[in-house]
């Protein structure tokens, strides 16, 4: 029994960071859209997400939704921190990924691949689908 579990821990460690429910925006060429997902953190620690990167587009920043007395707009964000054992929520209206001059026209139910870079976690590659 105890080897078995010393086997699965090996061959099968558990992920410390996943993504859920990744979508982004269609949008046509040279235009910009967003990407959204949920980032859960299932370690102790915390974690940062500090940089993205896909083949799409020209640029791809992290962006907050602010609002300051009569201002509101978008900013860049140079990186998010996921405390450990908890998630984080990139959503319209909050935090998410803005995804500049698109090198292709982005359609409903297209897919496109992303890989997101983590201080503890290292790179992880996701799918994402367009929808409207």
């Amino acid at each position: 029994m105890i080897i078995l579990l010393i086997l699965s821990l090996l061959f099968f460690p558990e992920e410390k960071i996943s993504i859920k429910d990744a979508w982004m925006r269609p949008a046509s060429e040279k235009m910009t859209t967003a990407l959204y997902f949920t980032i859960e953190n299932k370690t102790g620690t915390a974690d940062t997400l500090y940089k993205i990167v896909s083949g799409i587009s020209e640029r791809i920043e992290m962006h907050e939704t602010y609002s300051e007395g009569d201002m509101s707009g978008m900013r860049k964000v140079e990186m998010i921190v996921i405390e450990g054992k908890s998630s984080f929520e990139l959503k319209p209206g909050s935090h998410h990924v803005m995804i500049m001059k698109l090198k292709a026209n982005i359609s409903d139910r297209d897919t496109e691949e992303f890989i997101l870079h983590f201080k503890q976690a290292g790179e992880i590659r996701i799918t994402v689908k367009a929808k409207k």
